[in-house]
C-alpha cells in the first residue's frame, strides 16, 4: 500500500469521496467494484473513507473502471486539458440512447405492473371478504385475466430494456443499472399472485384463516425486500 504521513490525511480523504463519487456514477456497488479488482469490499470501504490510498499496482485497473487517469485518482480531482481537440464525448450518445431506453421501459414497466397491482389485489381481496366461490362473478374473472396481462406485459418491457443494454454494456454494468430496479419492480408484480394464492386459500381450506396469512406474508416478504435493497445498495 502507498504510505501516506499526516500531513497528506487530506489528501487520502479527498481521494476516497473522489473514487466515491465516480463509482455511484458508474453505478457500481463497494462489492462490485471489489470484485471487478479481486479484492475485498472493505479495502474499497476503507479508501471512501480516507483511511489509505489503493495500491500502487491497483490503479491502472480502478482508473480505467472509473474512467479516470491514476493521477486524477490520487489528486482527486479531474484535471482540465486544453489540448483535447475532441470535443463531442467517444461513445456517450449511443450509451445514453440506451440509458433513456432502459428508463423509459422501466417507468412504462412500473406504471403497468402497479396498475395490474391494484386491479389484482383489490379484486382478489374484495372476493376474499365477499365471496366464498372462486370466480363466482365475471367481472372478477374478467379483473384477473386484466391484471395477468398487465403482468406479463409489464415483465416483457422490462427485459426489452434490459435486453437493449447489452449493446454497450457488459454483464457487471447492466447488472449494477438492473439490479436496484428490478427488486423493486418484482415487489409490485408479486401483489397480484400472491393476493390470488390467498383467494385459492379461501375457497378451498375455508377453516385457515386468510387474513392472518396475508399479514404475516406481507411483514415478511416487506422485511426481505428491506434487507436485499439494503445489501445491493451498499
Amino acid at each position: 500500500m502507498m504510505t501516506i504521513d499526516k500531513g497528506e490525511t487530506m489528501d487520502a480523504k479527498t481521494t476516497g469521496k473522489f473514487i466515491c463519487r465516480l463509482r455511484k456514477e458508474k453505478d457500481l456497488t463497494q462489492v462490485m467494484l471489489a470484485e471487478k479488482l479481486n479484492i475485498s469490499n472493505r479495502t474499497v470501504s476503507k479508501w471512501e473513507n480516507g483511511d489509505g490510498f489503493p495500491d500502487i499496482t491497483i490503479l491502472p485497473e480502478l482508473s480505467k473502471i472509473l474512467g479516470v487517469s491514476a493521477d486524477e485518482l490520487l489528486t482527486g480531482e479531474k484535471i482540465k486539458r486544453a489540448d483535447k481537440k475532441d470535443n463531442a464525448p467517444d461513445n456517450k450518445p449511443a450509451t445514453n440512447n440506451l440509458d433513456n431506453f432502459f428508463q423509459i421501459t422501466y417507468v412504462v414497466a412500473l406504471f403497468i405492473g402497479a396498475f395490474s397491482a391494484l386491479l389484482g389485489g383489490v379484486t382478489e381481496f374484495y372476493s376474499i371478504w365477499a365471496f366464498r366461490i372462486l370466480f363466482y362473478t365475471h367481472w372478477e374473472i374478467m379483473f384477473a385475466a386484466v391484471s395477468l396481462f398487465s403482468l406479463v406485459a409489464s415483465g416483457l418491457i422490462f427485459s426489452v430494456g434490459v435486453t437493449r443494454l447489452k449493446i454497450s454494456y457488459s454483464i457487471a454494468e447492466i447488472r449494477a443499472r438492473v439490479i436496484k430496479k428490478i427488486w423493486l419492480l418484482s415487489l409490485i408484480l408479486s401483489i397480484f399472485p400472491v393476493s390470488f394464492i390467498l383467494r385459492l386459500i379461501d375457497c378451498f381450506l375455508p377453516m385457515i384463516n386468510v387474513w392472518l396469512i396475508a399479514i404475516a406474508f406481507a411483514v415478511i416478504l416487506a422485511l426481505v425486500f428491506t434487507l436485499a435493497y439494503k445489501k445491493i445498495s451498499d
